[in-house]
């Protein structure tokens, strides 16, 4: 696995007053734009979703902050503890670990799915393509 930016661009009509300063909006300008487009954006994307309205306009790998360096990445591992108490043969090392809870529940039905952030484990592997 390795994190991804995803770079895309939403475009929103609103109605603006006459002396709205498109080169330099004051704060008032600023505010409009939130009373008026916020709204629209998300109204647009509860009722279309993201899907193919709207094209990546950019695509590069995160070299800054790579998957694992950040507390929000997560990943799954069944309870090891849980698989031996029902006696289920672990076929897992202590570093291969889920991108998905939903496959990782698939390939261990019945066991306790872990959820472990960023560095939690070291030198993780990946093993969802092992098991769908």
């Amino acid at each position: 696995m390795k994190a991804i930016l995803v770079t895309v661009s939403v475009t929103t009509r609103i109605v603006v007053p006459d002396d709205f300063n498109i080169d330099d909006p004051s704060e008032k300008d600023y505010e409009l734009i939130r009373e008026k487009a916020y709204p629209r954006l998300h109204r647009n994307l509860d009722e279309n979703g993201v899907g193919d309205s709207l094209p990546a306009d950019g695509l590069e790998e995160d070299t800054e902050m790579p998957f694992g360096t950040s507390n929000k990445d997560e990943y799954y591992q069944p309870s090891f503890t849980d698989m031996w108490k029902k006696e289920i043969e672990n076929s897992l090392s202590s570093f291969e670990v889920f991108a998905s809870k939903k496959v990782a529940q698939k390939a261990f039905p019945g066991v306790e799915i872990l959820t472990y952030h960023g560095d939690d484990i070291e030198d993780i592997t990946f093993v969802d393509e092992r098991y769908e």
